[in-house]
């Protein structure tokens, strides 16, 4: 009996001892199974890594390439608004009036509004213009413009009664000749310019008044007067090229009279986003219109300026107010 129990006791502890040596076997088995799913795992972030590192050398690549064509392609453009500020210098027009501002709000470096004065025979001539575009497009055609309207005041330079009317037609006929293209594989381009232009008499005749598209605004013994412009561009217009017309405004000393562009009237922003329109405009001018040149130029900005926070301004934005 007691060998019997003696070899079951051996039994036993030799289940034991091969129970621990298989859980001891299993148990080292998924210990380098661990290790060898952490090796790959270690190996394959280690191949992460490296194509993580060659992907951020290439951003840092591209984006320091794409900083530096940013960089260039600005000063390129910053260069032409100099160009830009040299053919229509504030200084010009401070030689021929005494009194008036120039509010201008560029949508991008450079505009696509101009604005020149000239003297001539016996007038004082202001022009304010808006061509088709802004920014790069819209410069072009700025110096387009300014060389037609150049071109066509040169023809009557000595003239003493000039006519406007006729400046407006000779300029669109040079933008439409210069614009024309006659070569097939390049198309014609249809834009062009809205102007106002006005002639101002040295000997106290009063102010004379063509426009494209463009109105003027005279401020006078408290009340304000629009004088309406043609309906018609200086370029193509689908009405074809009918002849321009000129108006006369009586003026006297100490009136105001006010160039725009449309931009301002077309410009979305206030509390409700809506467009400023032609009646903010005018109510903007009889405003200002009794207030010293500098309080005027300061009152037009903060109003402009507060219109448009927080909303993206649309176009070229170009104000001028001359007092007589």
């Amino acid at each position: 009996m007691e060998s019997i129990l003696i070899i079951v006791f051996y039994i036993i502890v030799a289940a034991v001892v091969v129970a621990a040596f298989v859980i001891i076997f299993k148990n080292r088995c998924k210990l380098q199974q661990c290790q060898r799913v952490q090796n790959d795992n270690a190996l394959e972030i280690n191949k992460l890594k490296s194509v993580i590192s060659e992907q951020d050398a290439a951003i840092a690549t591209e984006s320091e390439r794409c900083a530096k064509a940013i960089h260039e392609n600005t000063s390129s453009i910053r260069y032409a608004k100099r160009i830009q500020s040299a053919a229509f210098p504030q200084k010009e027009i401070s030689s021929l009036f005494s009194d008036y501002f120039i509010f201008t709000k560029p949508h991008t470096i450079v505009t696509g509004d101009f604005y020149k004065s000239f003297e001539i025979a016996n007038y004082k001539i202001f022009a304010l213009a808006d061509c088709s575009g802004h920014g790069v497009p819209g410069g072009f055609l700025t110096m387009l413009g300014l060389s037609a309207l150049k071109e066509s005041l040169a023809k009557h330079f000595y003239d003493e009664n000039i006519d406007l009317a006729l400046i407006l037609e000779e300029m669109r006929d040079f933008v439409k000749s210069s614009l024309r293209s006659n070569d097939e594989n390049i198309d014609t381009i249809n834009d062009g310019l809205n102007l106002s232009l006005c002639a101002f008499d040295n000997n106290g005749g009063g102010v004379r008044f063509a426009g494209a598209n463009q109105n003027v605004y005279l401020y006078s013994n408290g009340a304000l007067t629009t004088y309406n412009g043609d309906r018609m561009p200086i370029g193509w217009s689908f009405k074809g090229d009918s002849p321009f017309s000129e108006t006369f405004i009586p003026v006297k000393k100490g009136d105001m009279l006010y160039f725009t562009t449309d931009s301002l009237q077309n410009q979305f922003g206030g509390p409700e986003n809506v467009k400023f329109s032609t009646k903010r405009l005018t109510a903007m001018f009889e405003q200002i219109g009794g207030m010293s040149i500098e309080e005027q130029k300061s009152t037009v900005a903060s109003i402009v300026n507060d219109w448009i926070n927080g909303y993206a301004q649309v176009d070229d934005l170009t104000l001028a107010g001359v007092r007589l």
